[in-house]
């Protein structure tokens, strides 16, 4: 009767296991699921917006084009700003090198550079500064 109790007992802690295993595998995949979803919506968007670039470019609207790229650059520069105080140090780093080269293009031509929204290119030009600042100690 204690070798049945026994086997018993390895067969439930077996069960156990087994179905601890799959709750956490089946756990795993959703929010493998989760993160493929958000990256194929990433992806929808970026090939929407490199499609109307081409096309701008292809219909002889640089113009258009340049503007467009302005305009979801700031956008990257002010999300990656925001996002900056929840990053490690390598990711803030690079950043901040990536920062310095766009304030450097800008410095270039800085007429180019002027939006419709001087609130917008003031912040995105006290980022841009913080970072060359950054970069030349």
């Amino acid at each position: 009767m204690k070798k049945f109790a026994f086997i018993l007992g390895l067969v439930l802690i077996a069960a156990a296991l087994v179905a601890a295993g799959w709750w956490f595998g089946f756990r795993e995949r959703y929010l493998t699921e989760a993160y493929a979803i958000t990256t194929l919506d990433k992806q929808i968007t970026d090939a929407t917006i490199k499609a109307m670039l081409l096309h701008d470019l292809d219909s002889g609207h640089p113009e258009a084009a340049r503007k467009s790229l302005r305009l979801e650059l700031d956008g990257d520069i002010l999300m990656i700003d925001l996002l900056m105080d929840y990053s490690d140090a390598r990711s803030r780093d690079l950043a901040s090198k990536v920062f310095a080269r766009i304030g450097a293009y800008r410095a270039e031509y800085p007429a180019n550079y002027t939006n419709e929204m001087p609130e917008i290119d003031a912040k995105i030009a006290e980022i841009l500064r913080r970072a060359g600042q950054s970069q030349s100690k």
